[in-house]
Order: structure tokens, then C-alpha cells, then sequence
């Protein structure tokens, strides 16, 4: 029986597989989870080649630089840990406990900070900033929250908040300073949400309209206004079932003439382009039928190609990460049973 490694030379050989991973892990640009049973991240490079098993976890995201990479990690007594880890460095420590809504999340375009809820199971969140270099915390609103995203500059954050969650929710859009400071109301109608600060300066979000007159709630048409809330327009009229909530806006290109957004509700969700200018709105995938058509995570910076996956609700098999053109075309599979991809391309 072949003996076992001595501790030194067992830490040698970690130390060494560190570092002959480090190149392959510094380049890469995508990130999935595979295995919805023991849920696993993974690295690539943006096509989905030179992958790499990196960590068990799921719900990871790569900052734009593409320098550091979060991840969900259930800790003791199923904590919702937060980890932070430099894809440069191999440094991988935990930075916030209690993460929860972990789909609401963002870093800022310059990567040095991240927007995250943190919170009780049940109950009011808090907006957090963390400083992705010192793991610094500071909670900026509290309340239930629908979305937020960091001004091109990487000096404000805009977001939505309700005080109580109570369907449908009386929700307002907010902008804070990154550094500190008072909070600005951007809002007052109780209906406004979802927003994502795009590259012209100009705030795409939601307004949830026809509460009284249909039957099951609400519906979400995207609207626009100026940084400051001024000058607030009507974007789309979207055609939306008894049973579909609409349109929410997932992310824009760096030079604001595309944008991407996620048509949803009951059993449904699928990507489409919006043309912010017009309005005009297109199913990215022809077989788009909510349970198994192709939802988009992320847009390339370019606005070129759309990041996301095929399969239905439910990760398994079936599920692939894949990509397709904005202008439509056909989807291309970059992982075979990959799902929640993020990318910094």
C-alpha cells in the first residue's frame, strides 16, 4: 500500500497546483455552476474552453475588470456566505454573511465595489457597499428591494425600495453617493423599479402599470429618465398575458444603443432586445416559450453577443450556457449542463 504524502510535501504540491493554475484562472472571463445537487463554479475563457473546477458554490459573478469573482457558499447552519476572491491572487475570503437575494447584485464599472443585500431569512434587507479591495461594509438603505445599478463613473448607485411587501409593492427609485452622503428621491409614484444606469447617463426602470384593471396584478413597461429623474418618458407598450408581469432590464452596451431586458411571470422567461431610443422590442430566441427558450444573464460590452442559457426552470442535464447574437441568429452552446453563466467580456 503505497504511503501517503508527508504534510510538507502535501502543501508543496498544493502550493504547486496553485500556481500552475494561476495563468489559466487570471485570463478567464466566464463563470457557471454545474451539478445542481452539489452545485460547483467554474472558470473558462468567454467561448467555454480551458475550463477549470474551481470551487464548490453557485451564483457567481466576474467584476468588468475581470480580476475578482464572488460566489454563494452555504456555510454552518446553511449561513448565505458571501465569498470574494482576486482571480490574480488566489484569495478567497469570506466577506459577508447573510447574503440573500443573491440575484439582485452588482459591481461597479470600475470593479472597485460591490452592491449586495444582507439579512434575515424573512424581513427587511439592507443595501450594503463593500469595497471589493478591503472588504469594508456599509449599509446605505434598508428595506425590500427590486434593483439597483452603479452610475457609469462608479460614483453613485441607483436603486429601488419599498417599506413594506406588500403586493404589488410601493416601490421608489433612489441615488446615493458611493463615498457617502444623503439619498436622493428620483420618484414618488409607488410604482417605479428595477433600474440600471446606462453609459449616456440615462436610468431605464420599470413601471408597473394596470394594477386595478388587471385581474392578476400589474404589468412592467420600461421607462426612461435623466440621472437626476428628470425628463422621465415612456419607453415601451408591450403586449403582456393576465398571468406575465413584462419586461425587467437586464444590462446595457458601453455605448447605450442596445440593451438588454427579460420578458417574465408565470412559468416564462426569456431574453429580448429593446432598442432605447424607439422602444421597438424583439424575442432574442424564436423558441422562446418561457419554459425552455434562452434567458439572458449578460450583454458583451460591445452589445454584439448575449450571455446566457437554455434548459427551463430547473438546472440539470439539459441545461446549456450558451450565447447568441443581439441581432438575433443562431444560439451556440459553450457548456453542456452549465447554468447561472456571468461573464466580463
Amino acid at each position: 500500500m503505497p504511503s501517503l504524502p508527508k504534510p510538507k510535501l502535501l502543501a508543496a504540491l498544493v502550493a504547486v497546483t496553485a500556481l500552475l493554475a494561476l495563468p489559466a484562472v487570471a485570463q478567464a472571463t466566464l463563470t457557471y455552476v454545474k451539478n445542481p445537487l452539489k452545485p460547483a463554479v467554474y472558470l473558462a475563457a468567454d467561448d467555454g474552453s480551458r475550463s477549470i473546477k474551481w470551487v464548490d458554490g453557485r451564483t457567481p459573478h466576474l467584476s468588468p475588470s475581470g480580476e475578482w469573482l464572488t460566489y454563494l457558499r452555504e456555510g454552518p447552519g446553511h449561513a448565505q456566505e458571501m465569498v470574494l476572491m482576486s482571480l490574480h491572487h488566489l484569495e478567497a475570503p469570506t466577506v459577508m454573511l447573510g447574503w440573500r437575494d443573491t440575484s439582485l447584485f452588482a459591481f461597479s464599472p470600475d470593479s472597485k465595489t460591490i452592491a449586495a443585500l444582507r439579512g434575515p431569512e424573512l424581513g427587511k434587507r439592507k443595501l450594503v457597499l463593500i469595497d471589493a479591495l478591503t472588504g469594508f461594509q456599509r449599509a446605505i438603505a434598508i428595506g425590500y428591494f427590486s434593483g439597483f445599478s452603479f452610475s457609469p463613473d462608479s460614483t453613485e448607485i441607483v436603486y429601488s425600495v419599498a417599506g413594506s411587501e406588500k403586493y404589488p409593492p410601493k416601490s421608489n427609485i433612489y441615488t446615493a453617493p458611493v463615498g457617502g452622503g444623503d439619498a436622493v428621491q428620483l420618484t414618488r409614484d409607488g410604482i417605479s423599479q428595477a433600474p440600471l444606469w446606462g453609459p449616456s447617463g440615462k436610468i431605464v426602470f420599470v413601471k408597473q402599470l394596470g394594477a386595478k384593471q388587471r385581474k392578476y396584478g400589474p404589468k412592467n413597461e420600461l421607462f426612461l429618465m435623466n440621472g437626476n429623474g428628470t425628463q422621465q418618458k415612456r419607453l415601451t407598450h408591450t403586449e403582456v398575458g393576465p398571468l406575465l408581469t413584462g419586461l425587467t432590464p437586464t444590462e446595457w452596451s458601453t455605448d447605450g444603443r442596445r440593451l438588454l431586458a427579460e420578458f417574465g411571470g408565470q412559468d416564462t422567461s426569456y431574453a429580448v432586445t429593446v432598442n432605447p431610443r424607439t422602444g421597438a422590442q424583439r424575442p432574442l430566441d424564436k423558441m422562446g416559450d418561457g419554459e425552455q427558450g434562452f434567458v439572458g444573464t449578460a450583454l458583451s460590452d460591445d452589445g454584439s453577443t448575449v450571455l446566457g442559457s437554455t434548459g427551463g426552470f430547473e438546472p440539470g442535464p439539459d441545461h446549456r450556457v450558451a450565447t447568441i447574437p443581439y441581432g438575433g441568429g443562431k444560439v451556440t452552446t459553450l457548456v453542456k449542463g452549465g447554468f447561472e453563466p456571468d461573464w466580463s467580456r
